[in-house]
């Protein structure tokens, strides 16, 4: 056969198991076959894909297994039954397929060009009940601009959705699926496929994504633990494919965005490429979290958490480190285009027990949306102060041993990491201005 589906089955609603077997029933392409992975479901659930499978005439298979083992052993049980089909996908019990929705996906990889190993498309939203989820024009430019990104912004979105088709081969070059992260295994699996070929946009909406079951993961797993995985799986396959950036950027966001998009292209228009971007937001109450998700940059860590104050948000973020270097950065200020390749230069120039760079930053008085130079703030002098107003900004730091005892830290992160490095003289101080702070009025 040509496609092989995996059908993976835990709790489910017998409803939700009926209307998504009957749609794979109504495919216009008939040469698939089908094995359905029960991964210990209720009785209630077995009986429901007992039942609904003798709807099917295509060729189908069942594995019944009692005991639960979770989505990602669980797709690799049933493709490993599926290895002398070239074609490959899985499905949901919980969503609907058009009955063009094979039909469509092989046709755009059979004409796709050499080297591409995965065909996506857009799909439409119903809610628990299966009523199609009004959508407006702003939606359908939102799906638009989210998925359709370069192969290497995998790294930052899951942009690939509930509609695809892979090839075999890239499925087993890739790994199958890794139970390492078994919350966000489609984005974990994601990144490692994508990095053995090409993918093709099916700009068609071929299926139904069901948003709200009550079994679904998106229901019972916070957005905040999802996120936070995603991008742990993002880092770790950066390390497994040998990716180590030069300098790792913390760019710390709550209630930005009218300052963001600013502040993320000052770094995107730096001179010196080798740095990861980890665009942290400390739970916000504007849109700043949305402006984040919609920016298109392949070096960026999204980490969008729920509100827990600056230093220990700051302290999240570095578990997500692997450059060399550290640099804090706020998400309403902005860099000298210069700034990373002068401090990565100085930097290096250095003898080896210098840990951390220090240089100037100059203030930006923002009044009526206007913005007028102000004073230059001399990096010698940062924590000086009682009020400790002149927090150390465009401080370069060596990612190292420093960064690991930071257990209860109530002060702010930087100043406190600071007066750290300070103290044990391991300090370079460059008397130029490159980083640019904004203070409303």
């Amino acid at each position: 056969m040509k496609v092989g589906v995996v059908l993976p089955v835990y709790h489910q609603e017998r409803e939700y198991i009926f209307e998504c077997i009957q749609s794979m029933e109504k495919q216009t392409f008939r040469d698939y076959k089908l094995v359905i992975v029960l991964d210990g479901p209720n009785q209630e659930t077995v009986n429901a894909v007992k039942e609904a499978s003798q709807l099917l005439t295509i060729p189908f298979q069942i594995i019944d297994r009692k005991e639960n083992r979770g989505i990602s052993p669980t797709l690799n049980e049933g493709f490993e039954l599926l290895q002398d089909c070239p074609y490959f996908t899985w499905i949901s019990s919980d969503n609907r397929h058009d009955p063009n929705f094979l039909e469509r996906l092989v046709a755009t990889m059979d004409h796709a060009k050499p080297g591409t190993v995965l065909v996506y498309s857009f799909y439409r939203r119903i809610d628990q009940h299966g009523t199609p989820i009004t959508y407006t024009k702003a939606w359908y430019e939102y799906v638009e601009h989210f998925m359709t990104r370069k192969r290497e912004e995998i790294f930052q979105n899951c942009f690939i959705g509930a509609s695809f088709l892979f090839t075999r081969d890239a499925f087993n070059k890739a790994g199958g699926y890794r139970d390492k992260f078994p919350n966000v295994q489609d984005h974990d699996f994601w990144i490692r496929l994508l990095q053995h070929g090409d993918f093709v946009l099916l700009r068609e909406y071929i299926m139904e994504y069901r948003f709200n079951g009550r079994y679904a993961l998106t229901t019972n797993i916070p957005p905040e633990q999802l996120t936070m995985e995603s991008m742990a799986s993002s880092v770790d396959v950066r390390k497994l494919t040998g990716k180590f950036p030069k300098v790792s950027v913390i760019l710390y966001t709550h209630n930005h965005v009218k300052t963001i998009n600013f502040a993320v292209e000052s770094l995107i228009q730096q001179t010196f490429k080798d740095f990861q971007l980890i665009a942290v937001d400390d739970g916000s109450t504007d849109l700043t979290p949305d402006a984040i998700h919609k920016i298109h940059e392949s070096r960026m860590v999204p980490l969008l958490l729920n509100h827990r104050g600056k230093a220990k948000t700051l302290e999240i973020a570095l578990d997500y480190c692997i450059g060399e270097y550290v640099l804090f950065m706020n998400g309403d200020d902005w860099l000298d285009p210069q700034a990373l390749e002068i401090m990565v230069q100085q930097m290096e120039s250095l003898p080896g027990y210098i840990d951390m760079l220090i240089t100037n930053h100059k203030n930006w008085i923002e009044k009526q949306s206007r913005l007028r130079p102000s004073s230059i703030i001399i990096g010698q002098n940062y924590g000086k102060s009682e009020l400790k107003t002149h927090l150390p900004y465009a401080v370069l730091y060596k990612f190292n041993s420093l960064f690991k005892d930071l257990n209860a830290i109530e002060e702010p992160l930087e100043l406190h990491l600071f007066q750290k490095n300070r103290k044990q003289g391991n300090s370079h101080w460059v008397n130029m201005a490159l980083y640019h702070k904004r203070i409303q009025r």
